[in-house]
């Protein structure tokens, strides 16, 4: 019978436990981390400090140094003319354009850095992203003029 006096003594106090009850804190007696305007002052004055104990500062511009001066970035207007030659599309994901003669896959760069795109649909097209960003549209026999700006060099 000693086993069933020490259950008999456990379960009263692994009740509460087991059933979720707890007790309710007032929020009067609820404390911060740090329970001081002291401490609340030496750990914000701590935190911005380096590991060599100064406080960084900003970085401020000498008043002798000239500025450099700001070269000028100077665009054309270019034009140029692409000939969709041919589109083929692959099963697998790949696919081919002849643009001006000239075979290119599927994501690659024109000579200009133009970027194309083949887009499967209920149409087989080309997307040429000029380098300005503006996109042209073909399907295979058509003839595109992209006209964007480029910055010409000095």
């Amino acid at each position: 019978m000693p086993s069933n006096r020490i259950t008999l003594i456990v379960i009263p106090f692994l009740l509460p436990l087991l059933t979720g009850v707890s007790q309710a804190v007032p929020a009067a007696e609820l404390t911060t981390l740090f329970t001081t305007p002291a401490e609340r002052q030496l750990i914000n004055s701590n935190r911005y400090k380096t590991d060599a104990g100064e406080t960084p500062r900003p970085v401020e511009a000498e008043a002798e140094a000239a500025p450099e001066p700001v070269q000028q970035l100077i665009r054309e207007e270019v034009t140029r003319q692409y000939r969709v030659s041919g589109i083929t599309v692959s099963s697998d994901g790949s696919h081919t354009v002849w643009i001006n003669s000239i075979v290119y896959e599927d994501g690659e760069q024109l000579e200009d850095k133009s970027r194309i795109k083949v887009l499967v649909g209920d149409e087989i097209k080309v997307r040429i992203t000029a380098p300005d960003g503006k996109k042209y549209y073909a399907t295979s026999g058509e003839v595109l003029e992209v006209t964007y700006l480029a910055p010409v060099e000095n």
